[in-house]
């Protein structure tokens, strides 16, 4: 049975896909950190796309400090919210919102349309109608 030493954890471990994440890359076409290492390391620092766009530490700061969604306050499934046209990272948002803003891509005009769409068919109607003879006034 063959054995690898994981660079990060220092554990000798089965050469297998079972705890060693394939890697194209490297001599034995596996990763030098164990499945375990790896899921901890990513799950910790969420980096993926953000690599280019901010500092681990920044990074870390940012999922330590902000604990709910800066739109809704949920405090589930937080995801780390960046614009994709300017590469920025922008805080922490549940995943309901970040999904949300990306289908009217990150466009405020399309979300406002959107809002008045909703407000339109509100259980108020005296109130979407003076809300929409406002902004037809702007």
């Amino acid at each position: 049975m063959l054995t690898k030493m994981c660079t990060k954890c220092k554990v000798d471990k089965q050469l297998s896909a079972k705890y060693f994440p394939l890697h194209n890359r490297t001599k034995s076409g596996f990763d030098s950190w164990c499945r375990e290492c790896r899921s901890s390391y990513r799950s910790e620092i969420r980096r993926g796309l953000y690599r280019d766009m901010i500092s681990d530490n920044d990074l870390k700061d940012i999922i330590d400090t902000i604990k709910e969604c800066i739109i809704c306050g949920s405090q589930e499934n937080l995801v780390v919210d960046h614009c994709h046209k300017t590469n920025i990272v922008r805080g922490m948002l549940c995943n309901h919102c970040n999904r949300g803003l990306g289908h009217f891509k990150d466009d405020p005009q399309l979300l406002e349309f959107a809002r008045i769409y909703l407000i339109s068919y509100s259980e108020n109607p005296k109130e979407a109608d003076e809300y929409l003879k406002k902004e037809m006034l702007n």
